[in-house]
């Protein structure tokens, strides 16, 4: 009798240690960082942060959950409506991070401006900081002095900005089938990007001899500041960059409806801004856009 209650003591164990044996997670400055998980497991996590939902949270406020990868059991969800809710309960979180890094940045810059406007000069680890982020940021200009610095205070203001979550996870959702894309699970690539002439990344299944292959990320994350980094840096969205511009001056937030149409010229896709504008309507997007990160508190 005691070797049998033993025995199931044991097998329940080892039930419950196989059901959560997946997840792996860590804990840093107020942010889960999630390694691996299953869907369920996932789903424990945000039901013990009393996220059940990405609409109507209590002050915007979304748990600084974010997850490295899909769940490893993603494509097996049948339900289309239930697998949509979770991509954007997943992707929220990494936007509204992505947008605080965006943030911090600009304001550096703009304490560059501010200390410029001073005087009509910056100091050598100024001008250096400001030669830096216009290399990264793609601007570049042969104007020397005072001119140089104005015109790289002026470009850079348009290109480092944030950019709506709404557009964001909209757009990841487009070019990823709600994460059931072969891309996004093998590669951690969200939004498709492409490596040319190189044997690095993960080879298309169609078209091989076309020379590309998709970019492999890191993390969900890594995707997400790639595309970031291109929005704000690649000249093809600068009609999107003057537009949030006229934007801020007129908006609390920045609205990701109020910058859908000009993605028009920045993507080939067919009926892009049509299908981004049906998304972003038919899930009540704009709700991400004001939204902000919730530390977790041990």
């Amino acid at each position: 009798m005691i070797k049998r209650c033993l025995f199931v003591i044991l097998f329940l164990f080892c039930t419950i240690s196989t059901a959560f044996a997946e997840i792996k997670m860590r804990e840093f400055n107020g942010v889960i960082y999630v390694e691996e998980t299953t869907v369920s497991e996932l789903e424990d996590l945000f039901e013990k942060h009393n996220y059940r939902r990405f609409l109507a949270l209590k002050n915007r406020e979304f748990p600084a959950i974010l997850i490295k990868k899909m769940p490893t059991d993603f494509l097996e969800i049948k339900s289309q409506k239930y697998r949509n809710e979770l991509f954007i309960r997943m992707l929220t979180p990494l936007a509204i991070k992505v947008n605080e890094e965006l943030y911090n940045e600009r304001q550096s810059l703009l304490r560059l401006e501010r200390r410029f406007n001073k005087d009509q000069k910056l100091s050598e680890d100024d001008i250096k900081k400001l030669d830096e982020l216009s290399m990264k940021y793609d601007y570049f200009t042969r104007r020397k002095g005072v001119d140089r610095i104005r015109l790289q205070l002026e470009q850079l203001k348009l290109r480092i900005n944030t950019i709506p979550p709404s557009l964001m996870v909209a757009i990841a959702a487009m070019e990823s089938d709600w994460g059931f894309s072969r891309v996004a699970n093998e590669a951690n690539s969200l939004y498709k990007e492409k490596v040319w002439f190189t044997d690095e990344g993960l080879e298309p299944l169609e078209n091989k001899d076309d020379g590309y292959r998709f970019k492999i990320f890191d993390s969900l994350i890594d995707s997400m500041r790639s595309y970031a980094h291109t929005f704000n840096s690649n000249i093809n969205y600068q009609y999107v960059w003057q537009t949030r511009a006229d934007a801020e001056k007129r908006l609390p937030y920045m609205v990701g409806e109020s910058m859908a149409y000009t993605l028009s010229l920045a993507s080939n896709l067919p009926n892009y801004v049509g299908i981004l504008d049906y998304t972003t309507a038919f899930y009540d997007f704009m709700h991400l856009d004001n939204g902000k990160l919730k530390r977790i508190k041990k």
